[in-house]
C-alpha cells in the first residue's frame, strides 16, 4: 500500500524539504498551500486554511495516510494568533473526506513552545535550559499550545497517532549547513521496520527531549533545542 502524505505548508523551508524527501522515498505527496508549487511528482492543492468550505472542496479527492502540518500564520496579537492557528489545524482535519484513513499526523512548532510568544521574548526570568518535555506549559497565551490541542482532539476523534516536532531554528536551506541540513531532513514519522521518528545526524546539535511518550528511546537526549513528543502506540 502506497503511503499518501498531505504536507500542509508545502512551499515553506520545512514543507518543501519534506515534500522532496517523501517523494524520493516513493510516497504520493499532496502539497497544500495558498499558492502551491509542484516539486517533482507532488500534487499541488491550493486552499486557504482559514476558509473551511473552500478547503473541503480542495481536499475532496485527497485521502492521506499521513498529515504533516508545517505552517502557521501571524496576527496582530497573541490572542488572534491562537484563534487563527488553532482554526487552521482544526479545519484541515474537518475538511478531509476520509480522516479515518489517517495513520499518523505530525505538527511542526518550535522554540516558542518554551520561550513564549514573540511579545514575551527577553522579558522576565530566563527559562531554564536544557528544555525538556517534562517542563509545563508557560502560563501565557501561546498559539503553539492551541495548535497542539487541536491535534490532540483530532487524534482522539479519528484514532490516528501523532507527534509534535519543535526545531530550534532553521536558517536558510543549505546542504552541509547544520540548520539547513536539519531542515532538509525534518523529523517525520515513517512506517514499516524503521523507528517511528527519523532525524538527521546533525540533530545532536539541537537535540531531543528526555521523554518521548512512546517513541524510540534512542531519540532521547538532554541538550537544548529540537524536542519531540508523540504517541505512536
Amino acid at each position: 500500500m502506497a503511503h499518501r502524505a498531505l504536507v500542509v505548508g508545502s512551499t515553506g523551508i520545512i514543507g518543501q524539504a519534506l515534500t522532496n524527501r517523501l517523494l524520493a522515498e516513493g510516497w504520493v505527496v499532496h502539497g497544500l498551500a495558498r499558492t502551491p508549487r509542484q516539486y517533482g511528482g507532488s500534487l499541488p492543492v491550493a486552499a486557504d486554511l482559514l476558509n473551511v468550505e473552500a478547503l473541503r472542496t480542495a481536499l475532496a479527492e485527497v485521502r492521506p495516510t499521513h498529515v504533516f502540518f508545517c505552517t502557521w500564520t501571524r496576527r496582530a496579537t497573541e490572542r488572534e494568533n491562537c484563534i487563527a492557528n488553532a482554526a487552521m489545524v482544526r479545519n484541515v482535519f474537518e475538511a478531509l473526506p476520509a480522516p479515518a484513513d489517517i495513520a499518523h499526523a505530525a505538527l511542526v512548532t518550535g522554540l516558542k513552545h518554551y520561550l513564549g510568544p514573540f511579545e514575551a521574548y527577553a522579558k522576565g526570568a530566563a527559562p531554564e535550559t536544557p528544555f525538556r518535555e517534562s517542563m509545563p506549559r508557560l502560563d501565557v497565551e501561546n498559539f503553539y499550545y492551541t495548535q497542539e490541542d487541536e491535534l490532540y482532539q483530532a487524534a482522539e476523534k479519528h484514532g490516528f497517532t501523532w507527534s509534535v516536532h519543535r526545531p530550534h531554528t532553521v536558517i536558510g536551506y543549505a546542504i552541509g549547513n547544520v540548520n539547513g541540513q536539519h531542515a532538509c531532513r525534518v523529523c517525520h514519522a515513517l512506517p514499516g521496520d524503521r523507528p517511528p521518528v527519523r532525524v538527521s545526524r546533525f540533530c545532536r546539535a539541537v537535540a531531543w527531549s528526555d521523554r518521548c511518550n512512546g517513541c524510540a528511546p534512542a531519540f532521547r537526549a538532554s541538550a537544548v533545542g529540537c524536542n519531540i513528543r508523540g504517541r505512536t502506540e
